[in-house]
């Protein structure tokens, strides 16, 4: 077999040798019979690869590559014996550039044909591109091989070809192969270490190593360096700051600003966040271990390390800022965080003040952070004045930060501050939520000012956010006491309606339907958003028969009637004589008609029948009861003209205004 034909990996075999020995058999040279005729000129072809290839020949040989001849030999010396000649480093490159048309298989073969003609005396850009080519295929052997062969074939190898398989190496986790290719690399290779090449090792020992074993290996290749450069003293501040070792990391981050150099981005915020974490919340309290005794023992103790480890991140953070470097948004917020947390607001203000001069936009959380600090502290001027800053950038405060402000105004005793927040909050579209209205429900009851307690609380469950049962209870307590009975009734519905609805909305069907029964037994009639979500839930259901019954029943039991004095839900007053106010009577009508879904009230006219027969879209039955309910009532007012003795009644205000 030709050698054009054997594969990379079966190179090994030939590397006992100084050199790369002859070849086996002479090359056979075609007959002018079947010697094939000259190529001529290929046309580009359009493609992905096609922008790559800028000479004749390299889109030849692509194209014999891709697309071999049936007639033809199928060894590459038959196929490329015209271009033997004409092989140089740029030529293999840009073939090699269109590995995506070629393929993996031909790829490699056309590579170990062309490095057997050339004797593996490639340029630096080949052998680079070809190591990372093997490197992306995880085929670390053949790429191993590949940097010995060109170095014992009288070629260079370039230390960029050596940081890649480094590099490939260590992504892998393979960090002992690549400290080993290191240590080789001079003696073997030919090829003296530079900073490229130790900057990838540290690389590979300082983040890929998990073991935490040659973090001293790092450290001493490290100082092996004449001049280091940025990437050689971030990558050892990061291999530090994994292990640890966050005192030696600090000197070096010193030395290197005194160097006048920049540290990565990623440095910055690895030693930030290990600082944070080691003096933070969690570790202000120490344990240590009593084993002097019969029976060992931990006790507790305060850790006087905590504080004093927050005070080399700020240095930390106000040395880089110096440099024109700031950190990550995160790691803002985890030191403000931690600042806050050990009572030092003052810091965590003036960190905050740097970062807003560059990045306005990215410092919303640690405003947020600070306010609820302030409002912890019960420094309250200071909390709204941070908010006022806050809003003058631009940013939106989250409801956290109106909730924390309420909750501290409301601590101290003082509702009117918290209830204009709580209108600000309105004002400024932050819904909120359970935990704003109950603070403020119990505020006010804490007052006696029970009035807006309830008109809190309504508007609560109007929301769909159900209170707390002792908030409930807290409320209904002060209506009774006061002898508003109905506005007790009027909450009691409002919590009942509630419970219907979260029950169809979850699924709870059993629970949902007693419910709407006890509800129908104490005369309470849900409004049509609930009935509604009471057929939703049960019209896909097995016991959908029951529940229409049950729906049924309450049409027939709280269907309008004239004659009552109670409509529904909806009481009707009356005057001083005890007759019926003939307006509100029907005004509610007129409510009753519009939140009926399936049925119209009674009429013998033309309009009645034909409200009947249109759509039953809650618009239309809207729509529908109003016409009716004029129909009548002008009816109504015509007879009374007619009648010398009645008098005209003036329509009401709600009703004109609907018309």
């Amino acid at each position: 077999m030709p050698l054009a034909r054997l594969p990379l990996h079966l190179l090994r075999s030939t590397l006992r040798f100084s050199s790369i020995p002859k070849p086996l058999q002479a090359l056979a040279i075609p007959s002018p019979a079947s010697r094939p005729a000259p190529l001529p000129v290929a046309v580009p072809r359009i493609g992905p690869d096609s922008a790559l290839v800028s000479t004749p020949d390299a889109e030849s040989i692509c194209s014999l590559l891709s697309n071999p001849p049936s007639d033809r030999p199928p060894d590459l010396d038959g196929l490329l014996v015209w271009f033997e000649r004409k092989l140089t480093s740029d030529l293999v490159l840009e073939v090699l550039k269109c590995h995506r048309r070629l393929g993996r298989s031909a790829t490699l073969g056309f590579f170990s044909w062309a490095g057997f003609r050339l004797g593996f005396r490639f340029d630096d850009p080949v052998v680079e591109y070809m190591a990372d080519f093997l490197g992306r295929r995880k085929l670390f052997d053949d790429l191993k091989w590949l940097l010995r062969t060109v170095a014992r074939s009288n070629g260079r190898v370039s230390t960029r070809s050596v940081a890649i398989c480094i590099r490939f190496l260590g992504r892998q986790g393979r960090v002992g192969e690549a400290l080993s290719l290191f240590e080789v690399m001079e003696l073997e290779l030919n090829c003296p270490p530079d900073n490229l090449v130790i900057n990838n090792v540290l690389y590979v020992l300082c983040k890929k190593d998990l073991s935490g074993g040659s973090i001293d290996v790092a450290v001493r290749i490290f100082h092996r360096i004449v001049q280091p450069d940025m990437y050689s003293y971030s990558n050892i501040i990061i291999g530090l700051c994994r292990f640890g070792r966050l005192e030696n990391a600090f000197e070096v981050l010193r030395e290197m600003t005194r160097a006048t150099l920049v540290p990565t981005r990623t440095a910055v915020n690895t030693l930030i966040r290990e600082l944070c974490q080691f003096g933070g919340k969690d570790e202000l309290v120490g344990r240590v271990s009593i084993r002097k005794h019969s029976r060992p023992f931990d006790i507790l103790v305060p850790n006087l390390m905590a504080n004093g480890v927050l005070r080399p991140a700020v240095e930390v953070f106000h040395m880089i800022a110096r440099l024109g470097l700031l950190p990550s948004t995160y790691i803002v917020d985890i030191l403000v965080l931690r600042l806050c947390q050990a009572g030092k607001i003052e810091e965590a203000m003036g960190i905050l003040g740097v970062v807003e001069g560059s990045k306005p936009n990215s410092v919303a959380e640690s405003y947020t952070i600070i306010i609820k600090a302030l409002c912890e502290a019960c420094r309250m001027d200071e909390a709204c004045r941070v908010l006022g800053r806050m809003m003058n950038l631009g940013l939106k405060p989250k409801l956290i930060v109106y909730n924390s402000i309420i909750r501290a105004f409301c601590m101290l005793g003082n509702v009117v501050e918290a209830q204009k927040y709580f209108d600000i909050m309105n004002k400024r579209r932050c819904e909120p939520d359970r935990a704003t209205y109950t603070m403020l429900v119990h505020a006010n009851c804490m007052i006696q000012n029970w009035q807006i307690a309830y008109k809190l609380l309504m508007e609560m469950i109007g929301l769909g956010r159900r209170p707390h049962f002792d908030t409930y209870n807290l409320v209904d307590g002060f209506l009774k006491k006061n002898g508003e009975l109905d506005m007790s009734n009027k909450l009691k519905r409002k919590m009942e309606v509630q419970d219907l609805y979260a029950h169809c909305k979850a699924g709870r069907l059993e629970a949902a339907y007693d419910k709407l029964s006890s509800m129908l037994a104490m005369g309470f009639r849900p409004p049509i958003y609930a009935r509604d979500a009471f057929e939703c839930a049960f019209r896909k259901s097995p016991k959908w028969k029951v529940a229409q019954e049950l729906l049924k029943k309450m049409e027939v039991d709280h269907s309008p009637d004239p004659c009552s004095c109670s409509i529904g839900t909806a009481f009707v007053p009356k005057n001083e004589d005890g007759a019926m106010n003939r307006q509100r009577l029907g005004f509610h009508r007129l409510l009753e008609c519009c939140r009926l879904k399936n049925s119209v009230p009674s009429s013998n006219s033309s309009a009645g029948h034909s409200a009947r027969s249109l759509s039953t879209s809650p618009t239309a039955r809207v729509h529908v009861g109003c016409r009716i309910f004029l129909i009548d009532r002008v009816a109504a007012a015509r007879t009374r003209r007619a009648s010398p003795v009645d008098k005209p009644v003036a329509l009401p205000r709600a009703i004109g205004s609907i018309t």
